[in-house]
């Protein structure tokens, strides 16, 4: 007997870069809400049987994810040979199974489709990110559509995709030419700014102003520390209020609750499937809106499918200003599992 794969669970970890690609391939297992700048996995999707039968829709969803957030169980289950032929029948370029020694049946090859507008706001957001999604991975795992644009002059790539291909193509004359790329191209759009630049210096232009024109920042990174005013701004706050004004900073927003002696910052991801949750001020809670997971004031977990607290992160004071450092986390395990939080790191006393 035969055996196959069926995706049996699927969800999202933390770090999506809201590209909309899983919810182009799988529509009815992932949603994007760009309201609340998140993708969850849709409801129906929970349930084991309704994944099953998307199985190759969900394991494409996760290969063409660049930035592997998406995860899945599966299981083996036995299927007849006739059953298993048919499943290889239906794969693109897939060589007939039936009979030992049968010559391989080629399929015709696809027409070449246009790029998805997705995989180039894809490739747009991992660029500005400092990211290598193409270059870290290899071209053979990657879905046909970026497979082609990586194969595209840098005259026929989005802004972002173009000065990221030829940055990577100027660091080292001894690194490989990626596929596809010929010397001409990079010549062409090297010797161009050589002209741009000699006209800058002809002109009086400052040239390391103009050099700093023409390589834009794409691989600088964000600083984990945000400074968020004076203490006395959430000392004057009652014990169970929410700040939110960093809510929305990127990549990573925070709360800064006020306890009774003590302020924190609370990470606004949930620890469920990494929606973002709300806060009710009348109910006094966060609440997530993808699965209903229900936390304290204080970031407690209490209702729904979230296994543990909301996250804190450092806060500390540089002379009256709060800091709060992103880079360093704290993880408390359960409700009554909250010891890590009297860290003297996690808290500024008040």
């Amino acid at each position: 007997m035969a055996k196959k794969q069926l995706v049996t669970k699927v969800w999202i970890e933390p770090g999506c870069i809201i590209c909309d690609a899983c919810e182009t391939t799988a529509p009815d297992v992932f949603e994007v809400q760009h309201e609340n700048d998140t993708c969850v996995i849709r409801p129906a999707a929970l349930d084991a049987e309704f994944n099953k039968p998307r199985t190759k829709a969900i394991i494409d969803a996760a290969e063409e994810c660049p930035v592997d957030v998406i995860k899945f169980d599966t299981i083996e289950i036995e299927v007849s040979d006739a059953e298993a032929a048919a499943d290889a029948a239906k794969a693109p370029a897939a060589a007939s199974a039936a009979g030992a020694g049968a010559a391989a049946a080629k399929l015709e090859p696809p027409k070449p489709k246009e790029v998805d507008p997705a995989i180039q706001a894809l490739l747009a957001a991992t660029t500005v990110r400092g990211g290598h999604v193409v270059l870290d991975r290899g071209l053979e795992d990657m879905p046909e559509s970026v497979r082609r644009m990586a194969k595209l002059s840098p005259s026929e790539l989005p802004p972002d995709a173009r000065q990221a291909k030829v940055l990577d193509k100027s660091k080292a004359d001894t690194k490989k030419e990626p596929e596809g790329a010929s010397r001409r191209d990079i010549l062409g759009v090297a010797g161009m700014a050589a002209g741009w630049a000699a006209v800058a210096t002809v002109t009086g232009g400052g040239t390391l102003a103009f050099a700093r024109f023409m390589a834009p920042n794409v691989l600088e990174v964000e600083d984990p520390k945000v400074r968020c005013g004076p203490l006395s701004k959430y000392v004057a706050m009652a014990p169970g209020d929410v700040n939110e004004d960093y809510k929305p900073v990127k990549p990573s927003g925070f709360w800064i609750i006020r306890q009774e002696d003590r302020i924190a910052a609370l990470s606004i991801i949930c620890t469920h499937l990494g929606c973002i949750p709300s806060w009710l001020p009348n109910d006094r809670k966060f609440k997530c809106p993808c699965h209903g997971s229900g936390f304290k004031e204080n970031g407690v977990n209490f209702e729904g499918p979230a296994p543990r607290p909301l996250e804190r992160f450092k806060i500390y004071l540089d002379g009256d200003e709060v800091i709060v450092d992103r880079s360093r986390k704290f993880l408390a395990m359960g409700p009554s599992d909250t010891a890590v939080w009297n860290d003297p790191e996690a808290y500024i006393p008040v």
